[in-house]
């Protein structure tokens, strides 16, 4: 069996924290030596945010599903759906920050590209 599909998608989301925080303390430590790596990071970090703003409203559709087949929680049928959409509210934001992220780092790289050119 393939371990990446035998991980849970918590698991999965604690791997891709921990990755950043690695990358964030080679950063730190002075590893990124060029500009050319420094594109490169840019490029991978710019992928990262583009695949958040598919993933935050995938999440809120599986809460909704969850929800309508009963698979959520109800302390009283009126909280739980404003639970729900309170969520749905926060992870749109979420998404537009990421979007917002995805282009900006876009534009770092830009900028960055005639450093980055040997």
């Amino acid at each position: 069996m393939d371990p990446s599909t035998a991980s849970s998608p918590s698991l999965l989301a604690a791997d891709a924290g921990a990755t950043v925080r690695r990358l964030s303390r080679c950063v730190g430590d002075g590893d990124i030596d060029s500009p050319a790596e420094m594109y490169r990071v840019l490029g991978s970090l710019r992928l990262l945010a583009d695949d958040l703003t598919h993933l935050l409203p995938a999440l809120q559709d599986r809460l909704e599903e969850g929800l309508l087949a009963g698979r959520v929680a109800e302390d009283g049928v009126a909280a739980t759906w404003d639970s729900v959409g309170n969520v749905g509210r926060a992870l749109a934001h979420a998404g537009t920050i990421a979007l917002l992220m995805t282009k900006e780092l876009e534009n770092s790289q830009v900028a960055l590209r005639d450093l980055a050119t040997p």
